[in-house]
């Protein structure tokens, strides 16, 4: 999958990074620079002199070993393709676009491999990616993905529509009903089927307080949502303190600089009695790989984080937690996740659940086991598989996930019930009531669920309590909205449950 220009968040200095789903994920909530620096060297490309032995060599290897006669597979099909290039360039009628007929043929080199994880990207679409970052802008908050065009397979819906890979709590996306797993076909009344990913995201950001009209897919149910941009600008790390003594840390996204503000918080902590952490990777898509070892080093005394696995065997590594922690390992940890927690969040997730580190509550994880390998080339750069990993027991989690220790299944809108669930949004009586009623409290609440909800309602009470709860949030500043919200979380509330209960 193409990524967009201005919003992929899994590309840093590392070279190393896990993509989610068959796409380079977009997070609709901030952006991250893709500086193409001179100094910084992500990964190891193909040296030019070495292309030009592999093109010119007029002979093959003296010693016949399988990957000597790979190379001169390579030799021999350069040569071809040169040939048949030079013969084109000769006698075709019209001026031909050199620097398109590479970069097309870049690209089909990656077609060819049938993995939708890797692709050449072309010079005028990698050029995009060195934007500063801005961090703010009017958005849905939500992470998407999208297939590169030419994995697409109009059997499979998937393959061509926007894919909402997780929706951040509090978000406009959230708010209009929004879910992981849902797919858009059009934005706007435009097909997204021909749209790069690049092209989609730009599509649904905007000026702050317009709107964007979503054909939403789920399921068998094909619908249509309103979704009013606001202006979005979410951490990375967030963290508090429950009742004086929980450490509640939020991971949204691994960064390079994860690692750093984990770090802090737990420095924060380190000063008061602490009974307990809870961890929150929910819909953390992933990252960078370093910094999700980074954070289970913190708090593994010793074991083994991951092994990751590579073509060439003399290349595995093992990766193995120093004896240094950041926690006393009396402290027990809780980690919660759901099916939005993919790639690098199940690296972390894999480590402390076979180290016996970490209890884990919530649902089962994404299922994204492979990593990718990031590197310019040329005036592009490219995206190639080059890695599997498997949690410390040896276990092989690609498309498969991390089952929690403890499964806490959240209220959602059934798929026969969404046309109520969407009445009800769209309605306008949840804003209203709140113009009538400022200020949240029990009470508003309980008048809310009694004056318009109703005791016959439809769909769960939980869902109504849930949209007023947003709306009342809404009107609070981002960085003034509290961090946990446990009576309106099922599973931070089962969580506490289980501490206080040491169950």
């Amino acid at each position: 999958m193409r990524s967009t220009i201005l919003d992929v968040v899994c590309f840093y200095k590392f070279g190393y990074i896990i993509h989610m789903k068959k796409a380079i994920t977009i997070l609709l909530l901030f952006l991250a620079s893709f500086a193409f620096a001179a100094n910084a060297v992500w990964a190891n490309g193909i040296d030019e002199q070495m292309l030009n032995q592999l093109i010119y060599s007029q002979a093959p290897p003296k010693t016949t070993t399988a990957a000597n006669a790979k190379i001169d597979d390579i030799s021999i099909n350069m040569q071809k393709l040169e040939l048949l290039y030079r013969l084109v360039a000769r006698d075709f009628l019209f001026e031909i676009d050199d620097n398109a007929v590479y970069e097309s043929m870049a690209k089909a080199l990656f077609t060819a491999l049938e993995d939708p994880y890797s692709a050449y990207v072309v010079a005028t679409e990698a050029a995009d990616f060195s934007t500063e970052t801005t961090g703010k802008y009017g958005g849905i908050g939500a992470y998407i993905s999208k297939n590169y065009l030419e994995y697409r397979d109009f059997s499979k819906p998937e393959t061509y529509m926007v894919n909402i890979s997780s929706v951040f709590p509090g978000s406009p996306a959230e708010l209009a009903g929004l879910r992981a797993g849902d797919l858009i076909s059009h934005i706007d009344g435009n097909k997204v089927d021909d749209m790069e990913a690049n092209d989609a995201s730009k599509a649904l950001k905007g000026e702050p307080n317009t709107k964007v009209l979503l054909t939403v897919v789920r399921g068998n149910l094909v619908f249509d949502l309103t979704v009013i941009r606001k202006i979005v600008s979410i951490p990375t790390v967030s963290s508090t303190t429950i009742e004086d003594s929980i450490a509640y840390i939020r991971i949204t996204q691994f960064t390079n600089s994860t690692s750093e503000q984990v770090l802090k918080a737990m420095d924060e902590f380190s000063g008061k009695p602490i009974t307990a952490l809870i961890l929150d990777l929910r819909d953390n898509p992933g990252g960078i790989v370093d910094a999700a070892l980074a954070v289970a080093d913190m708090l593994l005394p010793k074991g083994t984080i991951v092994q990751i696995n590579n073509k060439d065997k003399t290349k595995d590594r093992t990766y193995v937690a120093s004896p240094t922690t950041k926690l006393k390992t009396s402290v027990p940890v809780y980690l919660l996740v759901n099916k939005g927690s993919a790639s690098s969040s199940e690296i972390l997730a894999g480590a402390l659940k076979d180290n016996g580190r970490a209890t884990l509550v919530g649902e089962t994880t994404f299922g994204k086991g492979l990593i990718q390998l990031v590197s310019p080339f040329g005036e592009g750069y490219y995206t190639l598989t080059t890695s599997q990993y498997r949690t410390p027991q040896g276990n092989d989690i690609h498309k498969i996930g991390i089952a929690p220790d403890v499964e806490v299944l959240v209220d959602t809108v059934e798929e026969d019930q969404m046309d109520i669930y969407l009445e009800f949004v769209n309605s306008g009586v949840t804003k209203k009531f709140v113009d009538e009623h400022p200020g949240y409290s029990d009470e508003n609440m309980q008048l809310f669920m009694d004056t318009v909800v109703g005791p016959e309602a439809p769909l769960p009470a939980s869902i109504y309590r849930l949209l007023l709860r947003r709306e009342y949030l809404y009107l609070v500043p981002y960085d003034k909205r509290p961090i946990v919200d446990p009576a309106f979380d099922p599973v931070l509330s089962k969580t506490l449950e289980l501490i206080k209960t040491g169950r």
